[in-house]
């Protein structure tokens, strides 16, 4: 465990996450804890003072100390973490996140060696981190070491960090550290009390004396690569790592975002149109040369007093070409007057997708066919949709129910829908068109009335169930009106009232 290793990492320790996420107003005067699953998470110093600890029953931290509980927002939490990542890839690219599974411990890990230079040096650019997150609303725990692991639990020691650090060094910082660290491996953590370890010291020369292979028999493969990290081991020659494994590389959250400014204020719509066009068209060379599409767009109208509209615009499917995008921008501008004087138009596209492998067959004319079909296809129902709105535009599956009404179920066209219909479809008699609700027939003269009288033919065929939620007892007809229109009927035995159900074609 003495070998040298060419990599240091940087561990910095969100202390405060789970309140810090949630930007409390009064969390610096008001004690609050953070519970996940009515259990204390977190805790915050005037919290402690009154007596609350972490596991704690939220309800028992409640009476006992008359604090207020929040409830915990992991998403909240990992959008800080991705913001902190976005800030400090200035510093390196190779940030990865470090999230405890069995505490509210979570923060960055960064490995800094191929920076140092360009920040003159370890201790300046531990420095320079360090004041960039000082003015931040976070409360953080810093700590350096050879590994990843070692560096995370390092950040728990609150070592000074000279520019001097060794391996060595680290090895022998991380020896008196408690056992108790380990809390992400419960049960070895737990198994290692028991037997007498105090601190990650009697870990390494339990490891010097005996190798690593007491412990993979009793605690695992997954403890075993975690104390090969803090150690910087290889657990398969039992000496120092030979090999380093590939560093994590951040990709920064990259979007489409231009504008232009007009030289004089636009009235009218048919001016902006260059713009609109111009805008698309970069953006449709952005999405090429990264091959991705996209399905949804954002524009912003401004005028000279910074007074802003937006709207969107959206296709059901992605798209890497601009003429789609620029018709439907266009519709959704049709028949609209401008509300001021236009003096920006700006683009923004901040999600978009890799570009799908599309399968070819060899037969190109067919296929040349085939996919001119299915574009004009998704640009009719995405100019429809722009027209009337996304929830006028869906297509229907079937849904397993005894109630006729409830058997047909809208959804959207981009998902998939249940055609396969039960062998009762097949055998009795379904019309195509189901009324939902069912209409009131009248009664007229003891004659069944709906646009014309109705003359029972066949029935009736009963049909009860939904018991659970609003209980179904009716008896069904096959109908004639005098017109030879075919109807489905039905009469309810609990409200004693007849219903028109469907129409047959």
């Amino acid at each position: 465990m003495n070998g040298q290793s060419s990599r240091l990492w940087l561990a910095i320790r969100c202390s405060d996450l789970p309140l810090a996420a949630l930007t409390i107003d009064d969390a610096s005067t008001t004690p609050i804890v953070v519970a996940e699953k009515k259990v204390v998470v977190f805790a915050n110093a005037l919290a402690i003072e009154a007596g609350t600890c972490e596991g704690m029953d939220c309800t028992t931290a409640q009476l006992l100390t008359g604090c207020r509980v929040a409830d915990r927002d992991l998403d909240k939490e990992q959008q800080v973490l991705n913001d902190l990542s976005e800030k400090l890839y200035q510093f390196t690219p190779h940030i990865t996140r470090f999230c405890s599974s069995e505490s509210a411990d979570s923060g960055l890990l960064l490995e800094i060696s191929s920076c140092l230079t360009l920040f003159g040096g370890l201790k300046n650019m531990t420095e320079t981190i360090n004041a960039f997150l000082v003015k931040t609303s976070y409360e953080f725990k810093m700590g350096l070491g050879h590994s990843e692991k070692g560096a995370w639990y390092l950040s728990f020691a609150g070592f000074d960090i000279t520019g001097d650090e060794t391996e060595a060094l680290f090895l022998e910082r991380l020896n008196p550290l408690p056992v108790e660290l380990l809390f992400d491996y419960p049960k070895a953590m737990e198994s290692l009390i028991k037997t007498g370890f105090r601190c990650f010291g009697d870990i390494a020369r339990q490891i010097n004396g005996n190798s690593l292979s007491s412990f993979k028999k009793r605690f695992g493969h997954d403890f075993i690569d975690a104390l090969c990290d803090i150690f910087n081991i290889d657990q398969n020659f039992h000496q120092s790592s030979l090999f380093q494994k590939p560093r994590d590389s951040y990709k920064p959250q990259e979007w489409f975002e231009d504008e232009v400014q007009f030289e004089y204020p636009v009235t009218l719509v048919d001016h902006l149109k260059p713009a609109i066009e111009t805008l698309l068209q970069q953006l449709s060379d952005y999405l090429r040369k990264r091959q991705q599409e996209c399905q949804h767009i954002e524009w912003t109208i401004m005028d000279i007093y910074r007074h802003k509209e937006f709207f969107g615009v959206s296709s059901d499917t992605p798209q890497s070409y601009w003429t789609l995008l620029y018709d439907l921008t266009l519709i959704h501008l049709e028949n609209k007057e401008l509300p001021f004087e236009v003096d920006v138009i700006k683009l923004v596209c901040r999600h978009s997708l890799s570009l799908q492998n599309r399968s070819q067959v060899l037969d190109f004319e067919q296929a040349r066919r085939r996919r001119a079909s299915i574009t004009d296809f998704a640009v009719t129902i995405a100019k429809l949709k722009a027209r009337l709105g996304d929830d006028a535009v869906y297509k229907l599956s079937y849904r397993d129910s005894r109630v006729p009404e409830l058997t047909n179920l809208a959804i959207a066209l981009s998902e998939k829908s249940n055609q396969t219909l039960p062998e009762i479809f097949k055998k009795s008699l379904r019309p195509t068109w189901l009324m939902s609700p069912p209409e009131k027939l009248e009664e007229r003269n003891q004659r069944l009335f709906w646009r014309g009288y109705v003359f029972l033919l066949v029935g009736p065929e009963r049909v009860i169930g939904n018991w659970w939620d609003k209980p179904v007892a009716r008896d069904y007809y096959l109908a004639r009106r005098h017109d030879n229109l075919h109807l489905w009927v039905f009469f309810d035995l609990y409200e004693k009232q007849w219903y028109l159900q469907g129409v047959f074609s």
